[in-house]
C-alpha cells in the first residue's frame, strides 16, 4: 500500500518537469494513485485490527470455557477425594475394631483429626480448582479488552488513512494548479 504511495509521489516529481498539458495529467494521475495507496492502507491496517478483535474474541471464548472446566473438574476431585476419605475412615475404624480397641478416647481423637485434615484436602482442591477459574477469568478479561483495542486501533487507522488520503489529494491538486496558473 505505501508502494502506492510512493509511486504516486514519483510520478507527481516526474511530471513537474514536462510540458504543461502532460505535466498536469501526471500530476493528478500521481495524486489519484498516492490518494487511492492511502485508503488502500487505511483499510488494510483495519482489516488486520478487526482480525485480531476476532481472534481475541475466539481466545476469551476459550478462557470462559477453560473457567468452567477448572470449576467442574475441580468439584468432581472434592468428590473423588472426600469419597477416598470416608473409605479410609471406614477402614480405620474397621481395624480398630478387630483389633479390639475401643473408639473412645485416643482413637476417636485420632479419627476426629484424620477426619479434619482430610476434609481439608478435599477443600483445598476445591480453592485450587476456583483458582484455576479465576486465572482464565482474568486472561479472558485481558482478552476481551485486547479485543476492543483492537476494533478502536481499526476505525482510527481507517479515519487517518482518510485524512491522509484527503491531505495528499488536496496538496496534490494544489500543487498541480499552482504549476498550471
Amino acid at each position: 500500500m505505501g508502494v502506492l504511495v510512493a509511486i504516486g509521489e514519483a510520478v507527481a516529481s516526474f511530471a513537474a518537469g514536462l510540458p504543461t498539458g502532460v505535466s498536469t495529467a501526471l500530476s493528478i494521475g500521481g495524486t489519484a494513485v498516492s490518494t487511492i495507496g492511502a485508503i488502500s492502507a487505511a483499510n488494510a491496517q483495519s482489516r488486520a485490527a478487526r482480525y485480531n478483535a476476532e481472534i481475541a474474541d475466539r481466545d476469551a471464548e476459550i478462557e470462559m470455557q477453560n473457567r468452567a472446566q477448572a470449576l467442574r473438574l475441580a468439584e468432581i476431585d472434592m468428590a473423588d477425594k472426600r469419597r477416598e476419605n470416608r473409605r479410609f475412615l471406614a477402614s480405620m475404624r474397621a481395624s480398630y475394631g478387630a483389633s479390639g480397641v475401643s473408639s473412645a478416647g485416643s482413637p476417636l481423637d485420632v479419627l476426629e483429626d484424620v477426619a479434619t485434615e482430610t476434609e481439608l484436602d478435599a477443600r483445598r482442591i476445591g480453592y485450587e480448582g476456583r483458582a484455576r477459574a479465576r486465572e482464565a477469568e482474568l486472561r479472558r478479561t485481558g482478552l476481551l479488552e485486547s479485543a476492543s483495542l483492537s476494533r478502536s486501533r481499526g476505525r482510527s487507522s481507517r479515519v487517518a488513512g482518510y485524512f491522509s488520503a484527503a491531505g495528499t489529494s488536496l496538496g496534490g491538486f494544489g500543487d498541480t494548479l499552482r504549476r498550471a496558473g
